[in-house]
């Protein structure tokens, strides 16, 4: 995945926190281009009727891109053909491979491939993970257990081990190359961003921060993030070492990498250049919260709240 989210693509836990606070404006004077016209109408691909806080968009640099829903997933062509639902116990969390969908279904992480096929059994798992992450054929999850402890779990060969336990609490996870990467929460409000090798070792972390921590974290080349206690857009280098503003004064959830750096907020969608002003690509509303955002080098896509139990799905081509 380029997003490795991530979600990591998505996150089901940055989904949860999106759903209980939705993006607020921009603060004053954050210096949008509000003014710039879209490079092309968006357009609806598909509206369900499914709570858009329950849905989430798999976008990878080769244009591919799907719709993950808790029963079923449906592939955005780009070429503008319908598109077409793909049933699956998908439940939250999953995510897609270059072949297949990873997600968790009746006591394990299912490998299910695209073409269609017999899904096959990964690794079992008593309970569900909150989000299941890849890179190339690694695989990592965060589970959160009965009790409310979180943990990193990663595959090796056919068994689970535990990556990483957290004092407190895990709030997204993301996997790139050799290396898994998490915000955590070690103890009260302070956060820091966390990276551990898939190969096992050590892990290394940045200083503490105070306030609200990150709902996503997207791993594309560098990790992107928003930090809502400043309203700033920041990107971190992989070893953890070196990081710049993006911009600031400014709301960005979510956030999604692609060639550029997209971010969705009440004002709209834009789009984020190396020292340019954000571009407004799309004008937004209060009633139409951005509840899941993806980038290819082609194309934008984004899931709208369209009312209770409602989404649709929207395509901007760049």
């Amino acid at each position: 995945m380029a997003a490795a989210v991530i979600a990591v693509a998505a996150l089901a836990a940055s989904c949860e926190r999106r759903a209980s606070t939705p993006p607020s404006a921009p603060p004053p004077g954050a210096g949008t281009d509000a003014n710039a016209n879209a490079i092309a109408e968006p357009r609806t691909l598909l509206a369900l009727p499914v709570s858009a806080y329950h849905a989430t968009i798999a976008a990878d640099d080769d244009d591919t891109a799907y719709l993950l829903t808790p029963t079923a997933a449906y592939r955005l062509e780009s070429g503008g053909a319908a598109p077409q639902a793909m049933p699956l116990d998908l439940g939250a969390g999953a995510t897609t491979t270059r072949s297949s969908f990873l997600h968790w279904s009746r006591g394990a992480i299912v490998d299910s491939p695209r073409a269609g096929g017999a899904p096959r059994r990964v690794v079992a798992l008593a309970q569900s993970p909150q989000a299941i992450v890849v890179a190339g054929e690694r695989i990592a999850w965060l589970q959160r257990a009965g009790d409310g402890r979180f943990s990193v779990q990663s595959l090796i060969g056919k068994s689970a081990r535990t990556a990483y336990a957290s004092s407190g609490s895990i709030d997204a996870i993301a996997a790139m190359d050799d290396a898994i990467f998490f915000v955590e929460r070690p103890a009260g409000s302070d956060w820091r961003i966390g990276r551990l090798p898939f190969a096992g070792g050590a892990p290394a972390f940045t200083p503490l921060r105070k306030g609200r921590a990150p709902a996503m974290l997207v791993a594309h080349r560098d990790l992107y993030y928003y930090d809502g206690n400043g309203h700033e857009v920041r990107r971190l280098s992989p070893d953890l070492q070196h990081e710049w503003s993006l911009a600031s004064g400014f709301v960005c959830s979510p956030i999604a990498v692609s060639a550029h750096v997209y971010c969705a907020q009440v004002e709209g969608v834009y789009e984020l250049r190396a020292d340019e002003r954000p571009r407004r690509l799309v004008p937004g509303s209060i009633a139409r919260v951005v509840t899941d955002l993806a980038a290819t080098p082609k194309r934008l896509l984004w899931i709208v709240d369209a009312g209770a139990d409602r989404l649709e799905v929207n395509e901007l081509r760049l």
